[in-house]
């Protein structure tokens, strides 16, 4: 059991290196290759993180394509072990095997809900950043500078900020 999670977590990486390597030259400094929301959204909710990888958050997405595939790999496992116990309690009707079922039962929950909450961080992560992309250029030319200094005395601290009208 442990093998197939491992296996798991090891072809999510070697799928995510494949798509960072094909993905990752496109995007470099070109604000209009970025995907938009939707297409974010939709690859993110194909595969775990490359939502991310189309935005060019190379990082971002390898974590978060671990994390995704870790929680789903040790899901299966909690739901074997659950399964599990809950037939040799049948078979059985040992109370140790009632103990075993319910506790793996409860790790399942939680990691089902953990489970959903990594998904839907990396979908409206990756909405969000692919309608943000470019969003630092698009500013408008009024705003010329934000400066923070020390004061005069050195007790102080100044911002400056600086518009054009």
């Amino acid at each position: 059991m442990r093998n197939s999670a491992m296996t798991v977590l090891a072809v999510c990486a070697i799928l995510l290196s494949v798509a960072a390597a094909a993905l990752g030259q496109t995007v470099e400094g070109d604000v209009s290759a970025l995907p938009s929301g939707g297409v974010a959204l939709t690859a993110s909710a194909v595969y775990p993180g490359l939502g991310q990888l189309l935005n060019g958050s190379e990082m971002k997405a390898a974590v978060i394509g671990a994390a995704e595939a870790f929680l789903l790999a040790r899901l299966v496992l909690e739901d074997r072990w659950t399964r599990n116990s809950y037939r040799n309690y049948m078979e059985t009707g040992t109370t140790a095997w009632y103990k075993e079922y319910s506790e793996h039962y409860d790790r399942r929950q939680a990691l089902i809900w953990w489970v959903a909450i990594a998904a839907l961080y990396s979908l409206t992560d990756a909405y969000v950043d692919a309608h943000l992309a470019g969003f630092d250029d698009a500013l408008p030319g009024y705003l010329d500078t934000v400066s923070i200094a020390p004061g005069p005395s050195g007790d102080e601290l100044r911002l400056a900020l600086s518009i054009r009208f």
